[in-house]
């Protein structure tokens, strides 16, 4: 069985990692069945008319990962003044294990520290 989860939830401007904390889903994130993760998938959002994102890096932790770190970015759209379409998302394919109880750490950082009202979805494919 496949399905998708919200791991993470960025909503930060800063250059140092920090533990995700918007409101969609705070880190940790911890799985309530086992399995493995085999895709994550970076969505960007507008949280305002000037919402400016870019050169997004997210860092996922796991102690049953070897290694335990994995990291993934996101590039952004810039400045957006006024309502777009949707930019998409960015799909990373991985191959973790994933266990009840254990959980995986999700921390963002924006590497230019340039962005302005920020919101970067983190969803987890897994597969159980």
């Amino acid at each position: 069985m496949r399905y998708w989860r919200v791991i993470g939830h960025y909503n930060a401007e800063t250059q140092a990692y920090s533990a995700c904390a918007g409101t969609f889903q705070t880190s940790p994130f911890t799985p309530d069945i086992g399995g493995r993760l085999v895709a994550v998938r970076l969505t960007e959002g507008q949280e305002a008319a000037t919402s400016l994102t870019c050169d997004i890096q997210i860092r996922l932790s796991c102690a049953l990962w070897k290694p335990n770190t994995m990291d993934v970015v996101l590039n952004g759209s810039g400045l957006r003044t006024v309502p777009v379409a949707s930019q998409g998302h960015l799909d990373y394919q991985v191959d973790q294990p994933v266990q009840a109880g254990v959980p995986i750490t999700v921390e963002g950082r924006n590497a230019t520290a340039t962005g302005v009202t920020v919101s970067v979805i983190v969803l987890g494919c897994f597969d159980a």
